[in-house]
């Protein structure tokens, strides 16, 4: 949602808060506690300029820039003569070696947008000319896991304009509300159950028989037995089906470095951790964050207003989009991503049905 100066977006659930992360280009919010990118480091980030309104997003193909639905909602498609689309720059403004600007042709703010929710979360932006010379983001690459079910959940009716709904969100024990008006949900962390395997022990007789071969190959891995230093091992590969549950993760972004604070002029990145679900879940309160979400913190860290759109990266893959969250590093709350594996299938098709005007 646009927000005006100093006004955030309010998701009202009694006295709970939940602003957006888009800022004002003339007072409003970057990351929080942060240290400046250095060149080239993030050459896929993007800074938007949107009719007076920033956010971040990330170059995905040639053509098509990725950001969050709530930057867009509340612009019309006649203004994207208005928008600029700054890449491969550390300043706000664009500029530096290497660095493109590009316009807009048109945007496409995903068709179950809710404002109120923050449910997906999630835009695509087309650009009027290619980028060829930068190399766009890694999304998560097993698109076989395209879309993300919720857990069952087991909950009491809460105050929120969230609506509850009966969902296979993973069975969780309400506590008594606290202090706030947001009941405090502990929520076992979602497990996966893999195919039950039966191995079958060969059955003897003493009659002749044809026995099919039932060998159990067990593969070991030998350890290295050196006493000196061995190589550190590899870093496995970030798959679409992953939690990223204690993930190391990465935020970049131009927000401000505290809440209601003013932009920062160069692009900042900091550490954070992903968190499970369950225990974002524990501090927003039930029915607010959904299996199409992630969350991240780490202390006196975050993303804040003007960072919205932006990433959040695991081992260089975006696997989240900068949403919204309750102030800005607040050590109560993390902050909130849309979380892009769920809507792999949604990007293929998007880019699919608004193809570029100019291909390069």
């Amino acid at each position: 949602m646009r927000l005006a100066v100093g006004v955030f977006l309010w998701v009202v659930a009694s006295v709970c808060s939940h602003p957006a992360r888009e800022a004002d280009l003339v007072d409003d919010s970057k990351i929080v506690n942060g240290v400046p990118a250095a060149a080239g480091e993030f050459p896929s980030i993007t800074v938007l300029h949107l009719n007076g309104y920033l956010c971040g997003g990330t170059l995905i193909a040639p053509s098509y820039v990725l950001t969050a639905a709530h930057c867009l909602a509340d612009h019309t498609q006649s203004e994207v003569s208005l928008f600029t689309v700054y890449l491969n720059t550390l300043s706000i403004d664009g500029g530096g070696t290497g660095s493109l600007t590009r316009g807009v042709t048109k945007f496409i703010v995903h068709e179950a947008y809710n404002a109120n929710t923050q449910d997906n979360d999630i835009a695509l932006m087309v650009l009027d000319s290619p980028v060829t010379t930068i190399t766009p983001v890694t999304l998560p690459s097993d698109s076989s896991v395209t879309t993300t079910t919720k857990p069952t959940t087991t909950t009491k009716p809460v105050s929120t304009t969230k609506p509850i709904t009966t969902t296979t969100k993973p069975t969780t024990t309400t506590k008594p509300s606290t202090s706030t008006t947001k009941p405090t949900t502990t929520t076992k962390p979602t497990t996966t159950t893999k195919p039950s395997t039966t191995t079958t022990k060969p059955t003897t007789t003493t009659k002749p028989t044809t026995t099919k071969s039932t060998t159990t190959m067990k593969t070991t891995t030998t350890k290295p037995t050196c006493s000196c230093t061995c190589p550190p091992p590899t870093t496995p590969a970030v798959k679409a089906f992953s939690t990223y549950a204690n993930s190391a993760a990465v935020i970049a972004g131009w927000g401000t470095t505290s809440s209601g604070g003013s932009v920062s002029q160069v692009l900042l990145k900091a550490d954070v951790t992903v968190l499970d679900n369950s225990v974002c879940t524990s501090q927003y309160g039930t029915g607010f964050i959904g299996a199409d979400m992630l969350c991240a913190s780490a202390p006196g860290t975050d993303t804040c207003q003007g960072d919205s759109g932006g990433p959040l990266y695991v081992s260089g893959v975006q696997v989240g989009i900068t949403s919204f969250g309750n102030g800005c590093a607040d050590p109560s709350y993390a902050g909130v991503y849309t979380r892009v594996t769920t809507y792999l299938g949604w990007i293929a098709t998007t880019k699919a049905n608004n193809p570029p005007t100019t291909v390069g």
